[in-house]
Parts: C-alpha cells; structure tokens; sequence
C-alpha cells in the first residue's frame, strides 16, 4: 500500500489524529449543546483546584478548549499548541480522578491520553494534515 517508511507512519497519524478527533467530538458536542447544567457538571470535575471562577464558566471553557483541540487534531492548524492543552487538561482531569475513592479506571483513562497527547505534540501532525496541503500551494 505505501512505498516507504515515512508514509506508513504518516497513514498511522491520521489514523490516530482522526480516531482521538472523533472521540473528543463525541464526548464535547453533547456537553457543550447540553447548556448550562451540562457546563456547570463538566466545570465540578475541576473544583480541587481553588480558581474562583463559576463552575459553568468553567466547564465551557474546558469543553470549548476540547471542541477546538478536536478539529486542531482533524485539520494539523494549531497541532502541537493544542496538544499540550490537551495534555494540560486531561493531566488535570486525572488528578482529580485520582483524589477521588474507590476504582481508578477514569485516572488511568485520563492520565492515558494526556500520555497520547504529550506524544502527539513531539511527533506533529504528519504528512497527511491540511495545513500541510495548504502550506504547499
């Protein structure tokens, strides 16, 4: 299928870029249409950290942050900014996981992809990124 090292590595980004892109999506789409309750729920899974701010100001900017981090994976524009916001952010979310009882499955849940995308950040986005398509024109 592909004829060299390179673009078989390319292939797999996009792959990976496409699949995380898709589940970001799916999981901040609801959130973010779901309104302010929706907004106020996600911004508690950040109440360990004593910023002042409302929780549904909170949970907004986190799920917009997630929504554009999304298509910055999906199109390469931004890739590696916001792949450490990501990072940041899932890195946050898994350490409010941890300090909470019973099972850590959401900790490791977290803690894994803010490891997938500190990754992503080092790599970059591939050759196979629209902005890449649209640098060369």
């Amino acid at each position: 299928m592909f004829n060299s090292q390179e673009r078989k590595v390319s292939f797999g980004l996009l792959v990976m870029r496409i699949g995380l892109a898709a589940m970001l999506l799916a999981y901040t789409v609801p959130k973010l249409i779901g309104g302010s309750h929706q907004w106020a729920k996600f911004g508690a899974l950040f109440n360990h950290v004593p910023l002042g701010i409302p929780l549904e100001f909170l949970g907004l900017a986190t799920l917009i942050l997630q929504a554009v981090g999304a298509v910055s994976l999906l199109t390469g524009f931004l890739f590696r900014t916001s792949s450490i916001v990501l990072t940041i952010l899932y890195g946050f979310l898994s350490l409010n996981y941890f300090n909470q009882p019973g099972y850590h499955t959401l900790t490791l849940f977290s803690f894994g992809y803010a490891v997938i995308f500190i990754s992503l950040a080092n790599t970059g986005p591939g050759r196979y990124a629209v902005s890449l398509k649209l640098e060369k024109k």
